[in-house]
């Protein structure tokens, strides 16, 4: 008799186990085929800058335990920052050089199209600088220009280090007529580090040519009036925080130095700049979760009780 209740057991615990995989088969295809669904969601638009002028060459960052550029460090901050994006989020990009902001791919949707911005992304360098010279408050307001302009209104997330050349005094330059302040959201991102380094020369196929000396820069600014104020060391470089964070109060931006490989991502997913929209959601997550729940109840060890007296 005793027997034969070990067999039914045993045929009862082989059938629950088949039922399970069978189940847990059946919800792993629906989760292969299941289409998104259009679900209200938080998402961010935003123009990313670049400044590739040669300031941005120093290499006072690390990534990986060797020393990079400020450029390639904002470059890895930015990547990084792409796959935190929900769906339904908005990234173009732009460079900056001379006093120009060139918008080289309106903002698109980040997972539809994530492989495309990080090749993209890899391509910006400073072999695109068109000029030498760095003003730096222009090419803000050449970025917001262009964020108006491509629709949308994405905001506008600009690094640089904020070294202008030539250099600016004063209270720098008044908005150009047909922008205001907070027209355009945004960030200005200070790259590099608070130690002044020298500043490494580069020719047009990015060749280093060793650096630059005090005799090859302009050291003031050629429309100032009187004896300058500061000592000025315009043939090295540091992240120029002061007059950032005046450029930002100016534009109605916020500001935030690239202290870490993060800050970028905190920035871009700082919550009042977040839109609601409807943007395609995967819920497959959800029919693979319950297959793998099945059949962890399916295999889960019967608990068996002994009976008083039983031979």
């Amino acid at each position: 008799m005793k027997g034969r209740s070990k067999a039914r057991a045993g045929a009862f615990s082989l059938d629950r186990t088949t039922r399970a995989a069978a189940i847990a088969f059946l919800l792993l295809v629906a989760a292969v085929f299941m289409p998104t669904f259009e679900a209200p969601r938080a998402a961010y638009d935003y123009l990313v800058v670049f400044d590739i002028t040669q300031s941005m060459n120093v290499e006072d960052y690390e990534l990986d335990g060797l020393p990079a550029s400020r450029l390639t460090f904002a470059r890895e901050a930015v990547r990084r920052s792409l796959r935190e994006l929900p769906c339904g989020s908005r990234i173009g990009w732009g460079v900056f050089a001379e006093y120009r902001t060139l918008v080289l791919l309106a903002p698109i949707e980040v997972c539809e199209n994530y492989n495309d911005l990080l090749s993209s992304l890899d391509g910006i360098d400073g072999r695109m600088r068109w000029g030498n010279a760095s003003e730096i408050s222009k090419g803000v307001f050449w970025a917001i220009r262009g964020a108006r302009d491509v629709g949308g209104r994405p905001k506008v997330l600009f690094l640089t280090d904020g070294q202008e050349a030539p250099p600016v005094e004063g209270e720098g330059l008044a908005m150009f007529d047909d922008l205001k302040r907070g027209d355009i959201g945004g960030w200005l991102i200070g790259v590099g580090g608070y130690t002044p380094r020298p500043i490494p020369r580069v020719d047009a196929d990015g060749r280093p040519m060793g650096y630059w000396h005090a005799d090859e820069v302009v050291q003031r600014d050629p429309s100032a009036t009187g004896r300058p104020t500061t000592a000025s060391h315009e043939q090295l470089s540091e992240v120029r925080e002061p007059y950032l964070r005046k450029l930002a109060r100016q534009v109605g931006f916020e500001y935030q130095h690239l202290s870490t490989i993060d800050s970028v991502r905190d920035a871009m997913l700082t919550p009042r700049f977040a839109e609601n929209r409807r943007a395609p959601t995967d819920f497959a997550w959800v029919l693979a979760a319950m297959a793998l729940f099945g059949l962890l109840i399916g295999h889960w060890p019967r608990s068996t009780a002994r009976v008083s007296g039983s031979v």
